[in-house]
């Protein structure tokens, strides 16, 4: 007997011990309801429409009182339908649950109450442990003690996943329906308390079929246990199918751009570990056109050949961006972190320097094969007109007269030239210079046309306007810069001219029909490693890209066939 009693005595002070444990290790439970996460970046379009994130977002804490009865049923009947009856555990539940897990012999129900996942919110790892499990209860019970239960209710989901990067029921209101919590219809509320359970599988925007599915389930429990009429079950049912039919803007397409923004924002601002809301320079319908553009002719193309594309207005702002086929399979961004050999479109720098050194249009150069030192150049297709104009030698593209002509003017004066255009990359000053051998990023490229085809003034791709706290408070706000025309108003019109004529009677004559002002260059790198167009129409450069990421040869793909294709799609919707 003495030694049960000792037994007992050893396992109660373990036990003891233990659980006095598990209480001092406890984390702060202080200001619970309004504890959230770490800092996020929200990213609003030109419009003023949230379309996408960095991190994880909050859109701010809703109070007891502004949680809409719709929400509160459908959660409640869904998680935890006896959540206003218990005190923090529901053992009619529990019972349940063992009972049937007894008989599947395996974890098949679970019988965690709404207090119980507030709990496990508030810890930061998902370890599956005794004491973590205790620490859960300890919680569990002290919520049920301190708070309401609309308090607690508050607090579970104002800390939620709901999927696609929203936390908080705010943040995922207004992410899928633009709506305040408040306004919630029972359809909505149905769709965001169906996915709490898995909220990565369920999100509208990730698996909308899964999700207006578990609506209805959530809708037909909310009829069986009359918290709703049956007229309004079938108004939500029926708003449930026209959700269904409603396209969601995928995160995915645009990820490129978001984090291009990132990328662009201020090292000091990003250290201030408060959530941050940019507002970009994105047109969203222009976004849907160039990831419609690049569908639509990638799609029979060989998985191994990426495209980046940008659309960019003549001051700078960056209306749409994409730098590869899936950002979602590789998010090295191609329109801004890629800097490829330009092939042709180093041409058009050639050729604006010998304007602005004073050459003409109709003087003449010798298309004829010319050798420098143990290099000798060759036309495209290996044909040559002889004595042309400079006109007609950059309306075909012709090779040999761009080393000529760069050879004549210097290949100094060039260089200088392209640095006024913004050109940051470092320029090869080798003969091959004039045929695109230095390597340029699309973004920087697209960027040097703002001022080729605008107005002579050299601009700077940006794709933010201000940036702001969750408080409207400005951190951050571009100021237009001032900057001195690099290109005077007579050799610009002669220059656009020669982007004219590659349209009319050049390598770009595929798109001459449209019924618009184009004007633009092809460009064809060594042995067919990159193609591209970079086109300008309606007071927008639109930039194109294709290639090989291991940059290899690509078959029959040049910067007149593929890139033009691209370049039509999209300038037809500008």
């Amino acid at each position: 007997m003495k030694v049960l009693i000792k037994l007992f005595s050893i396992f109660f002070f373990i036990t003891f011990f233990w659980i006095t444990y598990c209480i001092i290790t406890l984390p702060d439970l202080g200001g619970l309801g309004n504890k959230t996460r770490k800092p996020s970046i929200s990213v609003m379009d030109n419009s003023k429409n949230l379309v996408g994130s960095l991190g994880d977002v909050y859109g701010g804490v809703i109070n007891a009182k502004n949680i809409p009865e719709n929400l509160i049923k459908s959660v409640v009947v869904l998680e935890d339908k006896r959540f206003f009856e218990h005190h923090g555990i529901d053992y009619i539940g529990l019972s349940r649950a063992l009972v049937q897990n007894f008989k599947d012999m395996r974890y098949s129900q679970g019988a965690s109450t709404i207090t119980q996942q507030l709990s496990k919110l508030i810890f930061l790892n998902t370890e599956k442990t005794l004491s973590r499990k205790v620490r859960e209860l300890i919680i569990s019970f002290y919520l049920e003690y301190k708070f309401t239960k609309i308090e607690i209710l508050s607090m579970y989901l104002n800390r939620a996943y709901y999927g696609s990067g929203q936390y908080g029921i705010k943040a995922a209101a207004k992410r899928y329906f633009l709506k305040e919590p408040i306004d919630l219809s029972i359809a909505e509320s149905a769709i965001l308390a169906g996915s709490l359970k898995a909220p990565s599988k369920l999100s509208l925007i990730i698996n909308k079929e899964a999700s207006i599915s578990r609506a209805k389930i959530v809708i037909n429990l909310l009829s069986k246990n009359n918290l709703i009429t049956l007229d309004q079950k079938n108004d939500a049912l029926l708003e449930l199918s026209n959700i269904k039919k409603k396209k969601y803007y995928s995160d995915d397409s645009i990820r490129y751009f978001i984090d291009w923004l990132h990328s662009g924002t201020p090292e000091e601002i990003l250290n201030n570990e408060k959530d941050l809301i940019i507002k970009s320079t994105l047109d969203l319908n222009m976004q849907k056109v160039v990831k419609i553009a690049t569908q639509n002719n990638m799609k029979n193309i060989d998985k191994r050949i990426q495209t980046a594309i940008v659309v960019m207005d003549y001051n700078g702002a960056v209306k749409a961006l994409t730098g590869g086929r899936s950002w979602a399979e590789s998010k090295f961004n191609r329109a801004t972190q890629s800097k490829r050999q330009l092939g042709s479109v180093f041409k058009t720098y050639v050729y604006l320097t010998a304007l602005s050194l004073g050459y003409k249009l109709t003087d003449n150069i010798e298309d004829k094969e010319i050798t420098k030192g143990d290099w000798s150049p060759k036309n495209f297709s290996n044909k040559y007109e002889g004595t042309i104009s400079l006109k007609r030698a950059f309306a075909i593209s012709s090779n040999v007269a761009a080393v000529r002509l760069s050879e004549n003017i210097g290949r100094d004066n060039i260089i200088k030239q392209i640095k006024k255009l913004g050109i940051v990359s470092n320029i090869l000053n080798i003969p091959s210079m004039a045929l695109g051998t230095s390597s340029f990023s699309l973004l920087e490229t697209v960027g040097s046309f703002g001022a080729i085809c605008g107005k002579g003034i050299p601009v700077i791709p940006f794709g933010i306007e201000e940036i702001q706290l969750r408080n409207n408070y400005s951190v951050w706000k571009r100021e237009a810069p001032v900057r001195s025309q690099v290109i005077n108003k007579k050799v610009l019109r002669n220059t656009k001219k020669l982007l004219r004529a590659v349209i009319e009677e050049g390598t770009g004559k595929k798109i001459s029909k449209i019924p618009l002002n184009i004007i633009g260059k092809t460009g064809t790198s060594q042995r067919n490693r990159d193609a591209w167009f970079i086109g300008c129409a309606k007071n927008h450069v639109i930039g194109v890209w294709v290639g090989r990421d291991d940059d290899k040869s690509m078959k029959n793909i040049f910067g007149s066939t593929l890139p033009l294709k691209i370049f039509r799609n999209i300038v037809l919707e500008l």
